[in-house]
This record gives structure tokens, sequence and C-alpha cells, in this order.
């Protein structure tokens, strides 16, 4: 059949209709809202609703929510540019999977757009100054019309559109208070070419260099079967159906048709078209309406029958209408929203269909599937069709009912570049993480180094990064996930491992024979890497983390002091203290002059001293530093330095006694208090690592991160490490068990990224960190994510539940941290 559209010609963001209508046309940047949220969802709604009593005086209007193909392969082409030569192929080809199962997984991989169409001229131009200039526009509206009925295209340029100009810039000084931009010419082709492919496979470039109207709708639409669409084009089919919302109640608060669309399991379309209406007109009806309510309510009484409950509604509805378009200030609008729903065959759109209809009847918005209306519901809310003679489905309500609608407002969190890390989880309870993230289309990408990078509208430049939470929630496989990405990327890592597991469990990957036959870019991948252990017992370890060796002056000094704070208690020993002092400052001072000396020789010194007190306190230390892990931090001075040039380098320690995060530091053992002093030079280590060169970009990941807030120095080493920051190209990414370790009054801001696993004892401290609301319902958000689940929040400071997601079998085998037992699997099978 031949299809029919508005469309006639388009400027930058203006769309000339064929009956000479003017609409400007805009991309409106979601604002992101977590559905508990309340208080920021309530001020949203608040600053629509005036928007909308500004946007009166141009009385027709279409807003659109629309599941954009995501272009994920073009994505990752972009991404693939940041990648090392060396890694270029695996980081390729992972990309590459990325997209093929996600395919598989969603048929369409998309990302919802929020577009708002306003007509700025009607068919005749009422704004020209004389009766001559009306005079030539009504001439040059006959003439088009005529010229249409004819079959032909009247040619218009570029100046026919220059006397709308000021008109549009007035609107769009209005439009930006909505976070809305001027979409560009091709962008409007492709939103009017969207109405006739849809997601149908289709190239958004190609389909941009469309113009003319015949090419616009280059399209099969079979309208045969009632209620829906058939619609063919050269690359494939869809059937389509428009599911119309009937009903929203009496009580249009809380309807968010937005967000409930941007929930579906499935991509849907949602618009909305829309009229001003004249104050005095409603009143009049309302006046008319009354009156025969009136009457209907003294027909009953004259029956001897009570009033219905609908005629009680009715009255008090009026009356409230009456009362708040009597002050002048509300406006009045009618309206029509439809979803749209596709799919590849027609039992897959019924399906969809009867599935949005029932979601949307459990909130008490009652939606039809028209069986005889399809195609004059399709013409309809085509662009550029007003909502003119509409009598059915129209909604009538004042701008703050509609603005309950919630447009504008969406979850989405992550870059627009980055490696696939997870999803968007909009449910408050998932049985299990694959439930989780099949609950959601909306997936998350992620960049780990891009903070620093000046991002327009990122709310933050600091490329630090923080992973917190309780153990067992999944902290561990996030971190992984997060490395074996920066393995991809032209960035020297260097990951800190307190517990030595990483470096166990690559291991097994890289052993196993099935993983090494199936998967071999992957274990070339991890054979890579620079492993370094260090161990106390081997003879070639001992003082590698000396901090007279590693560092200079100041920091050597103060390093050294802070790693026997950590095991000698020098409280009321001052000349103990003097004598190590001044050892110390004597040592620093002989390596800063080219001797050979380390950190043993201020222990020798004070093992030789004359005084007793000195010399027992010498001789305490020399037996605690003695066949344990302490020997890492002790020198002398002829040791030779770490070597981690390695592009990823693992760093584990073994025989690292570590406390529990809740022990009180006061109840630690002697070999925590050891274990706790290595990790205060191993601090510095990283500082040092990532300020040895600003041209080359550098991550390190500190694991176990709370331990160093537990020592004397510790959170002055955390800031020390954040300060390298962005001026050296270089993050820390610090992986700890509370939220206090990186939500201090010094550390506000500093961390440019979170993500926030549960912690039972510390919900309020999560929240307030993460911006959030502290609400019941937040807090049962907290509370009921599983393994898997945490709160994330982005460089642009939006926040939204994470289900993250590993796609890759031999990846989730190597992030592993416990191996199932027969018991475990046993207990699994019978739950």
């Amino acid at each position: 059949m031949l299809l029919k559209t508005p469309y006639k010609s388009v400027h930058q963001n203006l769309m000339l209709t064929k009956t000479g209508e003017i609409w400007a046309y805009y991309n409106v940047s979601p604002e992101n809202i977590n559905s508990g949220d309340t208080k920021r969802q309530e001020s949203s709604k608040a600053k629509f609703r005036y928007f909308m009593q500004q946007l009166a005086k141009y009385k027709d209007f279409h807003l659109e929510m629309y599941p954009r193909q995501m272009e994920l392969k073009e994505r990752f082409h972009e991404l693939e540019k940041d990648f090392h030569p060396d890694t270029r192929k695996v980081g390729k080809y992972y990309n590459d999977e990325t997209v093929r199962i996600l395919t598989r997984e969603l048929e369409s991989i998309t990302k919802n757009r929020f577009l708002l169409g306003v007509k700025i001229k009607d068919n005749l131009l009422t704004t020209s100054d004389d009766a001559k200039g009306v005079t030539k526009n009504a001439l040059t509206s006959v003439t088009d019309t005529l010229v249409n009925l004819l079959g032909f295209e009247r040619e218009v340029d570029g100046s026919y559109f220059d006397k709308f100009t000021t008109l549009e810039s007035e609107l769009y000084q209005l439009v930006l208070s909505v976070n809305g931009s001027r979409l560009t010419e091709d962008e409007l082709v492709y939103v009017n070419r969207y109405n006739f492919v849809r997601d149908i496979n289709h190239h958004i470039e190609e389909e941009k260099k469309r113009r003319g109207s015949y090419s616009i709708t280059d399209s099969l639409i079979d309208p045969s079967e009632f209620g829906y669409l058939k619609m063919t084009t050269t690359e494939g089919q869809r059937y389509m159906s428009y599911v119309v919302v009937d009903s929203t109640g009496l009580n249009n608060s809380y309807t968010h048709l937005f967000e409930r669309a941007q929930k579906l399991p499935f991509p849907v379309e949602l618009h909305i078209k829309g009229q001003f209406q004249s104050n005095d007109s409603v009143l009049r009806k309302t006046s008319v309406v009354k009156t025969r309510v009136k009457q209907m309510k003294k027909e009953q009484n004259m029956a001897g029958e009570d009033s219905k409950d609908s005629i009680h509604d009715a009255r008090y509805v009026l009356n409230r209408l009456e009362n708040t378009l009597g002050n002048g200030k509300e406006k009045f609008i009618n309206w029509v929203a439809t979803f749209v729903v596709t799919g590849k065959d027609k039992k897959q759109c019924r399906r969809r269909a009867k599935q949005l209809i029932r979601i949307m009847g459990n909130k008490n918005i009652d939606c039809v599937q028209p069986l005889a209306d399809q195609l004059q519901l399709f013409y309809k809310f085509l662009h550029g069709s007003s909502l003119q003679f509409e009598k059915n489905w129209v909604q009538k309500t004042t701008c703050e009912a509609f603005a309950e609608n919630l447009f504008g407002v969406s979850n989405m969190i992550g870059n627009n570049i980055g490696f696939y890390i997870g999803r968007v989880n909009h449910y408050r309870m998932n049985k299990s993480i694959k439930e989780s993230i099949a609950s959601s289309r909306e997936l998350v990408l992620f960049h780990p180094f891009i903070a620093n990078k000046g991002i327009e509208g990122a709310m933050t430049d600091s490329p630090h990064i923080s992973i917190t939470g309780e153990t067992g929630k999944g902290k561990s496989f996030l971190v992984k996930l997060l490395l074996i990405c920066l393995a991809m990327l032209d960035i020297q890592t260097l990951y800190v491992d307190p517990k030595t597991e990483v470096e166990v469990w690559f291991r097994k990957v890289i052993d196993n024979p099935e993983i090494r036959q199936k998967y071999p870019l992957f274990v070339r991948l991890l054979e890579s890497f620079n492993y370094v252990k260090l161990n106390a017992n081997d003879e070639a370890n001992t003082g590698v983390l000396d901090p007279i060796v590693m560092l200079e002056g100041t920091d050597a000094f103060d390093t050294a002091q802070a790693i026997i704070d950590q095991i000698y208690n020098m409280e009321n020993k001052d000349d103990v203290k003097r004598v190590f002092l001044e050892s110390l400052e004597k040592v620093v001072s002989q390596r800063a002059n080219g001797e050979t000396v380390g950190f043993i020789h201020v222990i020798e010194a004070m093992q030789a001293h004359d005084e007793v007190a000195v010399k027992n306190a010498g001789n305490l230390l020399h037996q605690q530093i003695k066949n344990s892990v302490l020997r890492l931090n002790f020198s002398d001075g002829t040791v030779e330095g770490l070597n981690l040039d390695g592009k990823v380098n693992i760093l584990g320690i073994e025989g690292l006694d570590l406390p529990d995060a809740k022990t009180p530091s006061l109840s630690y053992s002697d070999a925590e208090k050891k274990s706790l002093a290595i990790m205060i030079p191993l601090a510095k280590f990283c500082e040092k690592f990532g300020a040895r060169n600003k041209d080359q970009e550098t991550v390190e990941i500190f694991d176990e991160g709370w331990m160093l807030t537990t020592a004397r120095a510790g959170k002055k080493l955390i800031k020390s490490m954040r300060r390298v920051g962005r001026s050296y190209n270089n993050a820390l990414v610090l992986v700890t068990q509370s939220v206090g370790d990186v939500h201090t009054e010094e550390d506000n801001g500093n961390f440019g990224v979170n993500f926030a696993f549960d912690e039972p004892s510390e919900r309020d401290e999560i929240l307030d960190f993460l911006n959030m609301e502290k609400t019941e319902d937040n807090e049962k958000l907290l509370s009921q994510m599983i393994k898997g689940e945490c709160m994330f929040k982005d460089i642009y400071g939006r926040t939204g539940k994470l289900a993250v997601d590993c796609l890759f079998e031999e990846w989730a085998e190597a992030f592993k941290t416990v191996e199932e037992s027969h018991s475990s699997k046993a207990e699994k099978m019978f739950a």
C-alpha cells in the first residue's frame, strides 16, 4: 500500500509538514533518578509541570521514548583504539563475542532515547506583522496543498525556515530547562524514518542520509490482521501493535508511564501526543457536565436509590477542576498515550502486548490493543501529526497530573564507551544473579580510565575507584573483571593481592588442558601477566620492601617510623624513641650520600647502644624481624628492587596473617600486627609505581585496603596514593570492606567512581556516600541485594543498582575464590 507521511522537508531541527505546519524537535537527556529516590522524583515532576505550563502557548506537542539501536559494534570499535598493540587481538575477539552473546540474549541491543516535538507554526502564519504577509503565507499553504494532491513535491530551501528562527530560539530557551538539545538534521530524518523500520535490522548512518517522503516511507505495511501491522523492508520484517492507554484511574499520582516502560523485559516505544485546551472552554464543558451529574444524582434520589460512588467521584473531580482552572495559572491538556510493541512474528508480538497490558494493569493503568484502528494509530503518531479530532482514549488532565508520567527520567548508569560489566536492575528482589541479569535490558558499559579526560557533563575528574562491601558479596569477582578490562588497554597495572589468591586461580586456568585448547587467547593473556610473589623465607626477597632503599628523604623516614609504630609501642619510652629516630635519621642520610645501608642498620645501631632500654628494644625488634614476614621490610642496602615493569603486574605476599575487618585493632595478634606493617611500605610502593612516568597511564588495584586504614599511618598513605592521581595519569582502585574507609571529610569527592556492595551495619553510611535518600525503601533496596549486585555511582553522579555480569565461562573460572565441594553442590541440589 502507498504510505503517507506528514514529512515534507527538514532544516536543522525544524520539520515542515505537507499541510504547512512547522514542528521543532529536541533530544532530551534523561535525568538519572533511582526508583527509590522519591524526593528527586517529585522535584523532577515539579520542574516538568512548570515547563509544561510555559509550553501551553504552542498548543501541540509530542513526547516520545524509543529504543534506539545501541550500535555496540561501533562503540567497541572506538574502544579498541585505546587497546595496547599486544592485546588488541584478544580484546577485539572478546568485544565481538560480547556483541554476539548479547544479541543472542536480547535480540536487539537498544538504549532508550527521549524526544520532544513542539508545533511552532499552524497552517497560516498568524504572527506576520501585516496583512500582506498573512495573504502571502495563506497563498503558499493553498499552493502546497494543491501540489501535494497532484502527487508532486514543492521544493523548499533553507531560506524558507529562516523566518522561524526567532520562534524556535524562544522555544529552545524553554527546552533547555528540561535538558533539551536541538536534533541535528540527520537525526530528525532518522526519527522520521524509524517509524518505517522500527527494530528491523538497519544501519542508522545510512538511514540518516535519506531525504524526501518517498525515501522516508520506503517500507510495506500490511494492516490485514486485526490488532497488528506487518512491516516489511528489504532487510526483513516485523509485526507491530499499538497498545493504547485507556484509563489511568481517578487519581493520576504515580502513573510513571515512562519509568514503567523502561522496566519492561522487551524493547518498547512510548508516545504521547498532546494538545493544550483553552481554560474557558474547559470550564464551560465542566459546567455542563456538573449540571448533568447533578441531574443524575437527583433522579437516583427520587427513585429512592443511594447515589453511586461514580457520581460522588465525578462531582469531586469536577469541583477540583473548577477550583484549579479558575485561578488561570494551571493549564489543561488533552492527550493520548500509546505503547508500540514489536515482535519477530505475530506470536511474539501478541505475547509482549498481553504482558504489557497485564503489567500496566497491576499498576491501575488500563491499556487496550485496538483491533481495527492499528493503521490509523500508525498515522496518528507519526512525527508532524497533531492530535486533531481525536475522541478515543483521550486523557484530560492538568499539567500537574500530566507531569506524573515522569518523562525524561531514567536509571541509566555507566559510560557511553567502555567494557560490558553488567545490567541495570530495576527490581527489588531476585532469587539469583542470573535472574537479576535476565530481568533487565539496560546494559552498563564502563571504562576504568576515562574520568580524568575532561568528559563533558561529568561530575568529577577523579580517576580513582572505590569498591566496598561485606565479604562474600562479589567484590573480588568485580575487581578481577576490571583487571581483565585494564589488561586490554594501553595501561600499566599493578594489582596488590595480600591474600595471594589471584595468581593461584589464574594458574589453575592456565594449566587446565581443556581451557588451553578452547580459549588459547585468554590463556595467553593470563600468561603475559608478570606474577611476583614475595616470600620472607626466600633470601632473594629479603628487604625488597625496605623503605630506606625504596624511598628518599622524608618519605623514607616517615614510612620506616610507621612500620616500627605498628609493631612496637613507644609510649612512655622517650629514650628508646629518641635513639631510634636519631639512628633512622643517620641511616637515611647515609643512604642519600650514596652509602650502602638499609633499615636493618637502624635496628643494629639500637642493639649496639649503651643504654640498656634501647639495647633491649633493639634486641626485641631484631627477634620480631627474624624468621617473620617483616624480613621483607629490612635489608642491608644491597637488595635489588622489585621488577614490576610488566604491562600487568600481580604482586602477592605469602605468609600474611590478615585480621578480620571487624576485629578491633587492640585485639590484633603479633602476627596480624606484622602483616599490617607490611602494608605500609606496600602502599608507598604503589604511590611510587604510579608516579614513575607522567606519560604512561598507570593503575594500582589495592585489595584488602581496609588494612591500611587500621594502621596509624594508613589513612595518610591512602591520601598520598590518591594525590598522584590526575597529574600523573594514575588511578587507584581501592578495595575495602567499609565505606567509611573511603568516605571521610578528606576523601569526599576523591573517588570518581564507586561500587558499593551491601554491608548490613553501614547502610545509612552507604546511602550518604552515594548521595541517596535515607529512606526505608532505599535501606530495603540495599538489604535485598544478592551476591553479585551492588550500587554503582558513575562519573556523571548517576547511581543505580548494577547486576555484575561476566559473559565468558573461562573468565568466570579464573575469577573464582573457592572451589565447590561435593557437599556444597548437594546443598544446592536439594534446596
